[in-house]
């Protein structure tokens, strides 16, 4: 296949990742990776002031992108929605360090490298899963770029009695910043550098985030002593229960993290693996771990797992689906001798107001 010329099209080495939206839903997320580095370019080189790619552009730009081959595929994908619909936008994120996810990717980013990667995690610019057309996707460059990290930096002391890699997010942070944030961080808590901690989120005593998480804020609780662990997604106007956590996923790089989508409420003593659906609810003391069965009561079926094989590995992500409540139960064997732990989802949809007095009535509802 023939050199395709990309002069007409702006340089990208500062770019980071595109983000591309239709009709506010985001349909892809763009890289600026070796593979996929050439159809970045034409896709960013489409788009006019304000981001928006016309339909009219686009189809000139798919010209372009069927000669680049394989590695256009998922720009060209979202350029096709552009199609005789309305324009899509994209969004972009950029880096004062060129090559920045190149270098991060391979592990080979020196100590600013990672500095300016951290800066990205804490400004929650870049996130270790997307959610794009309604799947949530890991973004590897995320996970090599922290454990690029912590091996381009050696322990040092902190706070005068702490010996480690990461500092805390808010070490040195001005009354000014504090306020800006719009976030609270009670005593106690423990929140390490490359983590975004959206405005409306109350961190409490003992609680601790590690780096490579991401909570939206707007309403967002973490109450005492909880854990929210390296990579995990913790969406709006989460309730997360006192003493509960959630796994953290950093090796292998590229598997998806655990997430809890918007709305959702993690009962006390929780331990939460895999998905948990917007607006479901996790009763308290339920451990939702990797590969466990969950049950529907309402069907008399076992909810499938989310199977993703990574390094030749295939791991079972449990899933909770939107609005359900879950709680902690066992499953007997064929032959009835043997109980397994298992989630239970009780029936009913959390949306209905006679489902929800039912529950509150029961005692199970975490509040």
């Amino acid at each position: 296949m023939p050199a395709v010329d990309l002069s007409r099209y702006p340089a990208i080495d500062h770019l980071v990742l595109c983000r591309v939206f239709h009709e506010d839903t985001l349909v892809a997320v763009l890289p600026n990776l070796p593979v996929g580095a050439d159809a970045l370019r034409v896709v960013h080189g489409l788009q006019d002031r304000d981001g928006l790619i016309a339909a009219a552009t686009a189809k000139e730009g798919l010209q372009v992108l069927s000669q680049l081959g394989q590695e256009a595929s998922t720009a060209g994908a979202a350029l096709k929605r552009a199609l005789g619909s309305k324009a899509i936008k994209l969004t972009s994120v950029a880096s004062p360090v060129a090559g920045l996810l190149v270098r991060l990717s391979q592990r080979k980013g020196s100590k600013e490298d990672t500095l300016a990667f951290v800066d990205l995690l804490n400004a929650g610019d870049v996130r270790a899963a997307e959610k794009v057309d309604g799947v949530w996707q890991p973004q590897q460059y995320v996970m090599d770029g922290i454990l690029n990290f912590f091996g381009a930096h050696d322990n040092q002391r902190m706070d005068g009695q702490w010996w480690d890699k990461v500092p805390q997010k808010t070490q040195g942070w001005s009354d000014a910043e504090f306020k800006a944030s719009g976030a609270r961080f009670a005593p106690g808590s423990r929140i390490r550098s490359g983590c975004y901690i959206g405005s409306g989120t109350v961190i409490m005593n003992h609680a601790f985030v590690n780096i490579g998480a991401y909570i939206a804020g707007q309403g967002v609780m973490v109450d005492v002593s909880a854990r929210i662990a390296s990579c995990a997604q913790i969406g709006k106007n989460v309730k997360f229960g006192a003493g509960s956590g959630i796994e953290g996923v950093l090796e292998p790089a590229g598997r998806l993290p655990s997430i809890v989508e918007d709305h959702a409420k993690v009962g006390a003593m929780c331990e939460v693996s895999g998905i948990l659906g917007e607006g479901s609810v996790l009763a308290s003391g339920v451990v939702m771990a990797s590969g466990k069965r969950v049950y529907d009561e309402g069907t008399g079926k076992v909810i499938p797992n989310l199977e993703m094989t990574v390094a030749g590995t295939t791991y079972q992500i449990p899933v909770i689906p939107p609005y359900r409540l879950a709680v902690g139960g066992s499953l007997l064997s064929e032959g009835g001798r043997i109980a397994t732990d298992a989630v239970i989802l009780k029936p009913g949809d959390l949306r209905d107001r006679d489902t929800l007095k039912h529950f509150e009535k029961q005692g199970i509802l975490y509040q």
